[in-house]
């Protein structure tokens, strides 16, 4: 069972985040085979990180809620707000084998659908998916987030792959869904993958 999970940094931890860094990255080592894709999402210049989020496969809902309530940037306190949902995977791919071009910017997109999500996903639903496939080679991630018991759309979840932070945020304003006022509650940033990635070659 897959699910999103997008960590919150507090303001002003930046010195407490690089203390506790070892033991937060010592703690994900713990759970890469389960981890899909995983990094934190930062400023524009990447001079600061405002949080972190990952795509995993836990058994059951409780066993994500762990994993976030033992995370030490939690207890830290350098990280108290999240959101938890169930996702689909809408491509195959994971941080050991997703597109990815040499020089490109990765932006992650998190987005909870507004009241009225289901009907405006329909309006505009074979939009959605001719502009995804036409940008196909810029898009390593994507699905949507689901209810708890898996039945109804809530939300989705993007990793972009392009030339620069700006041609990220047209990929998403250009986007059917965003068009149609799908989602609320938008988090969208400049991301980088994690340390799982870095025992890898970069895919071009």
């Amino acid at each position: 069972m897959l699910f999103s999970i997008v960590i919150f940094d507090e303001p002003d931890t930046a010195a407490l985040r690089d203390e506790w860094r070892t033991r937060h990255l010592d703690y994900l080592k713990e759970f890469d085979d389960q981890t899909l894709f995983a990094g934190p999402f930062t400023t524009d210049d990447e001079s600061a990180d405002l949080g972190s989020m990952r795509l995993l496969d836990f058994p059951d809902r409780a066993a994500a809620e762990k994993h976030v309530d033992d995370e030490p940037y939690v207890h830290a306190g350098i990280q108290q707000r999240w959101h938890i949902n169930r996702w689909e995977a809408s491509l195959p791919y994971t941080w050991r084998d997703c597109p990815r071009t040499e020089g490109n910017l990765q932006a992650y997109f998190h987005g909870l659908d507004v009241a009225d999500g289901v009907e405006r996903r329909a309006s505009v639903q074979e939009e959605q998916y001719a502009y995804l496939d036409e940008h196909a080679q810029s898009i390593m991630v994507r699905g949507p987030l689901l209810t708890d018991d898996g039945a109804s759309q809530i939300g989705s979840v993007m990793l972009f792959d392009s030339p620069d932070m700006a041609a990220n945020r047209a990929l998403l304003d250009n986007m059917p869904f965003t068009k149609a006022g799908v989602y609320k509650d938008i988090t969208f940033h400049r991301w980088r993958f994690g340390r799982v990635f870095d025992r890898f070659k970069v895919p071009v």
